[in-house]
């Protein structure tokens, strides 16, 4: 038999939520994670009659879906640090009270384990730094608010089209997929090139981006069906322009 690793797990959550864009989710993954641990929070009482021959019968009365998160405090180094979307979306909710202090988030089994729920939590965020050798760290309670629902894991391809300025001589541009940024792809980079920028992103991972296309775009992008936010930016082109995604 087969063993199941821990680490195959992928947890989002909704950057839209709590705003005015509230009601169309935009998911973005929480990176950095090296513990998920979803439980049951189950309360319990006797329901032993005098028949039971002095006998305790349990049965549960209500259940709470929580998750326990951990991990490293990560970001992206392009512009100065830029903390991880993700990270940051659960520490925002973490410092608020009541109905702000809610997070949506989906959970998954990467493998084929059939595991995959939506719901909403209430968010409990602590940072760790009281080591001075150590990492940056955090731990982050998620005590689920209601039924979660199961779902369909997201694994339908996203497909894109970047397409760079017309009239760009020289320069780089920039992709970034769900809040990790592949820099420094020259203006006129193969298709093979832009590849190998995307499969080095965490968010998308080696062999998992196929690309098509002349130098110079526009490139046909298929990333896995986790992916939710694509964007680029080509303000180090020459002439400076806007690179498309659609």
């Amino acid at each position: 038999m087969a063993t199941a690793l821990a680490r195959d797990y992928a947890i989002q959550v909704d950057v839209n939520f709590g705003t005015e864009k509230a009601g169309s989710p935009e998911w973005v993954f929480v990176m950095g994670l090296n513990k998920v641990s979803p439980s049951n929070d189950i309360t319990l009482q006797d329901d032993g009659d005098i028949h039971s021959n002095g006998r305790k019968s349990q049965i549960a009365t209500a259940i709470g879906e929580n998750l326990e998160l951990a991990g490293l405090r990560k970001g992206n180094l392009a512009a100065g640090f830029v903390a991880d979307p993700g990270q940051e979306k659960l520490r925002g909710h973490g410092e608020e009270i009541g109905a702000a202090n809610t997070a949506h988030v989906r959970y998954w089994r990467t493998d084929g384990i059939d595991e995959a729920k939506e719901g909403y939590f209430a968010v409990s965020w602590v940072s760790a730094a009281d080591d001075k050798e150590g990492l940056y760290g955090f731990t982050c309670t998620l005590t689920g608010k209601g039924q979660h629902k199961k779902i369909a894991k997201p694994t339908a391809p996203t497909a894109k089209t970047i397409t760079l300025p017309s009239g760009s001589t020289g320069g780089t541009f920039s992709i970034t997929v769900d809040g990790q940024t592949a820099s420094g792809i020259t203006y006129n980079a193969t298709a093979a090139a832009v590849r190998t920028a995307l499969d080095a992103l965490s968010t998308v991972g080696t062999g998992n981006a196929t690309v098509t296309g002349s130098a110079g775009g526009s490139y046909a992008v298929t990333l896995p069906g986790t992916v939710t936010t694509v964007t680029a930016s080509g303000s180090s082109l020459t002439p400076s322009g806007t690179v498309t995604v659609a």
